[in-house]
C-alpha cells in the first residue's frame, strides 16, 4: 500500500464553491453538485449548471461507490504531502448513483488506497475518509471493493 499522506503539507482554502463539499467530507459524505432546476449532477463543484446554465445549485449526497474508469500512477512524490508515499494511484471514478439525464455517469477523481498491482479499469470502489492534522479537513480516498469480469490493467 502507498505510504501515508502528510495532509498537513496541503494548503487548503475552501472557496464559495467548495466550502460545503469540505463540510460534507468532514461528516463522511461524498457530495456532487446538482441543479435544482433540471436535476443535472456534476463534479468538480462549480456555481453554474452545464446543462441549463442555472445558478440554482444544491448538493447530492452520493453513496460513495463507483467504478474505475481510468487511472494513472504517480511515480513518487509530486506534491510535498505525497513525498513519503512512494508511488500512488490516482483514479477517475464513475459514481454509481450519479447518472446525468443522457445516461452517462458523473466522474470524480481521487487517490486510491490500493497499490498499482491491485488497480484495474472496471473494478468497483468505495470512498473512505482520512482525517488530516487539521480537524477541519477530512480527505476522501478510494478503495477497491470487489472484482469485476473484464477488468483490465495498463501494461507499462
Amino acid at each position: 500500500m502507498p505510504g501515508p499522506i502528510d495532509y498537513s503539507k496541503l494548503d487548503i482554502h475552501p472557496d464559495f464553491d467548495t466550502k460545503d463539499w469540505w463540510a460534507g467530507t468532514k461528516q463522511r459524505k461524498y457530495l456532487v453538485r446538482q441543479c435544482k432546476d433540471c436535476g443535472y449532477k456534476w463534479f468538480p463543484p462549480g456555481p453554474v449548471c452545464a446543462k441549463c446554465n442555472s445558478f440554482n445549485a444544491g448538493w447530492f449526497e452520493t453513496a460513495g461507490k463507483g467504478v474505475i474508469h481510468s487511472y494513472t500512477v504517480i511515480p513518487k512524490g509530486g506534491l510535498p504531502a505525497f513525498a513519503g508515499t512512494g508511488q500512488y494511484v490516482v483514479a477517475l471514478i464513475e459514481l454509481d448513483d450519479c447518472k446525468v439525464p443522457e445516461g452517462s455517469l458523473v466522474r470524480t477523481c481521487g487517490v486510491m488506497v490500493d497499490d498499482e498491482d491491485a488497480v484495474a479499469i472496471g473494478l468497483p470502489v468505495t470512498v473512505e475518509y482520512e482525517a488530516g492534522a487539521n480537524p477541519e479537513f477530512v480527505f476522501p480516498r478510494w478503495k477497491i471493493s470487489g472484482t469485476a469480469p473484464g477488468a483490465w490493467k495498463f501494461i507499462g
